[in-house]
């Protein structure tokens, strides 16, 4: 078993929907990695990356990941350390410092009003910036405890765009948007293959 699969395995056993989200983000961000013409080595990482993003959510009590109405301000403040928890977990492991730099900032927003060091535009690494476009995009286009009607792709894409220089890069965003409306399956809930 590999150390990346072992962490998957950790998520899996605390929250069945954050297992399921990480598979579907990291075939999502390996799929756009190859669609972006990253090299190999930074579609493995992408693909990597997505896989463990929320391992920080293990220090996140479940009351608090499964609860389906709005998050009171000091629960929503230890949802906002996920991605530093995860960060400090995946950077002991040997081989994973640039996962555990990409997990760190993938809540960091475009104009800088994120969450976790308040990095803004080109300081938030470039895969951190395309993580936070795929897990928002997995997580608006799936059910949620607190949403039990996912948004269509498009939906979903019109979002992305909206959000596109405030939340997302918008570079990024024009480019996923267009990723997800040349494949075949677009109009339906899509499969990837890495």
């Amino acid at each position: 078993m590999t150390v990346t699969q072992a962490v998957c395995r950790l998520i899996g056993k605390r929250d069945r929907y954050t297992v399921e989200h990480s598979k579907n983000v990291a075939r999502l961000m390996s799929a756009f990695a190859k669609y972006a013409e990253l090299s190999t080595e930074d579609i493995t990482l992408a693909y990597i990356a997505g896989a463990v993003h929320d391992v920080g959510k293990i220090s996140v009590p479940d009351y608090i990941l499964n609860k389906p109405g709005r998050l009171t301000e000091e629960e929503f403040a230890q949802i906002k350390n996920h991605p530093i928890v995860g960060a400090n977990i995946l950077a002991k492991v040997p081989g994973l410092e640039k996962v555990a730099e990409i997990v760190r900032y993938h809540h960091e927003w475009y104009n800088g009003s994120g969450y976790g060091a308040g990095l803004s535009g080109e300081e938030i690494p470039f895969i951190s910036r395309m993580l936070a476009v795929c897990d928002s995009f997995d997580a608006m286009t799936t059910i949620r405890c607190y949403r039990q009607q996912p948004l269509s792709n498009h939906k979903a894409l019109t979002e992305i765009i909206n959000c596109a220089g405030t939340q997302f890069d918008p570079v990024i965003s024009r480019c996923f948007v267009d990723f997800i409306e040349c494949r075949q399956d677009y109009h339906n809930r899509f499969t990837f293959n890495p």
